[in-house]
């Protein structure tokens, strides 16, 4: 003869089952363009993103849509990290805002990783590493403004998963 909880028990805890599961979705897939990355990078950015924090500022992470080894999101409004990402426009002589010496752009180290910080359309910001072989892009809503910074928490997945390129050692990060 087998137990049967009581169907009163059941009915009762398919709230609470649904709330938990809705805890963790985080509101659904986020919507994120995957760079392509080839060679040497698509196993840095797969590892990665493996190595990534389950929270980052307090929230937790997302699936992401299309699911991808090269991106990763956490929280609603989503901060998302892409790797794998082009140069920068700054850093690239075919861009309008070539910027080589970084005179005109902001840069700043954090735990050990250099970003380079510019702002979004939306108000929130972009922060794409400039040192690492492979650029990390991470986008922070406007909705984040005033909060710690999520950089620190992401620092000793990208400094263990992506080497610094020595050709790009000249960029001085505050």
């Amino acid at each position: 003869m087998s137990y049967r909880p009581p169907r009163r028990a059941l009915t009762a805890l398919l709230p609470a089952a649904a709330l938990l599961l809705a805890g963790c979705s985080g509101g659904g897939a986020v919507n994120v363009a995957a760079p392509t990355p080839s060679g040497s990078a698509a196993g840095q950015c797969g590892a990665l993103v493996k190595a990534l924090p389950g929270t980052l500022l307090g929230q937790r992470s997302r699936a992401v849509s299309p699911a991808s080894t090269t991106t990763a999101a956490w929280g609603d409004p989503a901060i998302t990290l892409r790797c794998g990402v082009g140069t920068p426009g700054a850093l690239d002589p075919a861009s309008g805002e070539y910027d080589p010496n970084l005179a005109h752009h902001d840069a700043q180290d954090v735990n050990g990783v250099c970003w380079l910080i510019g702002q979004t359309q939306g108000g929130g910001y972009r922060f794409t590493t400039i040192v690492q072989k492979t650029y990390v892009e991470v986008n922070v809503p406007a909705s984040y403004a005033g909060q710690q910074s999520p950089l620190g928490g992401l620092a000793s997945a990208v400094l263990a998963n992506d080497p610094a390129d020595p050709a790009r050692a000249q960029f001085n990060c505050i």
